[in-house]
C-alpha cells in the first residue's frame, strides 16, 4: 500500500504538541513497513522542518530513512495539475499537495487539514484523518 502522510501528521505525531492518533499512526506505518510505503516531496519535507525543533527534525529524518522513503523534489509534479487545483480554490500549497498526491497515483492522502477534508468529494484519491486511516490499514 502506497499513502502520502501530509506535513500535519508528522508535526503532530514527532513535534512538541503532538496528537495521539497521529503519533499512533506514524507507529503502525513503521511497524508495516515493507507493507506500507510513504511518498514524500520536499515541500511536506519544508513545512515539517520549519515546525520541529532540530532534534525533532532528526527524529523526522530517521523515521524517512526507516521508511526507505526517498524524498521528490517539487519540480518533477506538471505545474497545470497544482494550477487545476488552485482553480478549484485551493491554496497554493494544498493545491501542490492534491497535484503531488494525484501525480504519484496513491489512493489516500492522511492528513488533518480540515481544508481537504472538506472537499473529499471531488478529489481523485481519499482523504482521511490519521484515526480513520489507522483503522483502515490495522
Amino acid at each position: 500500500m502506497l499513502i502520502i502522510l501530509d506535513a500535519n501528521e508528522y508535526i503532530f505525531g514527532l513535534g512538541a504538541r503532538r496528537e495521539r492518533a497521529c503519533e499512533q499512526l506514524l507507529g503502525v506505518i513503521v511497524r508495516r513497513t515493507g507493507r506500507i510505503a510513504v511518498r514524500i516531496p520536499r515541500l511536506i519535507v519544508n513545512e515539517v522542518r520549519r515546525n520541529l525543533t532540530p532534534e525533532a527534525f532528526k527524529e523526522f529524518l530517521a523515521l524517512l530513512t526507516l521508511l526507505r522513503t526517498s524524498i521528490d523534489e517539487d519540480n518533477v509534479v506538471p505545474f497545470e495539475l497544482g494550477i487545476r487545483y488552485e482553480a478549484e480554490g485551493l491554496k497554493p500549497a494544498d493545491a501542490f499537495i492534491a497535484a503531488y498526491t494525484e501525480w504519484v497515483g496513491v489512493e489516500w492522502l492522511i492528513s488533518e487539514n480540515r481544508h481537504f477534508l472538506s472537499r473529499q468529494a471531488d478529489l481523485p484519491f481519499r482523504v482521511l484523518p490519521a484515526a480513520q486511516a489507522i483503522r483502515l490499514i490495522s
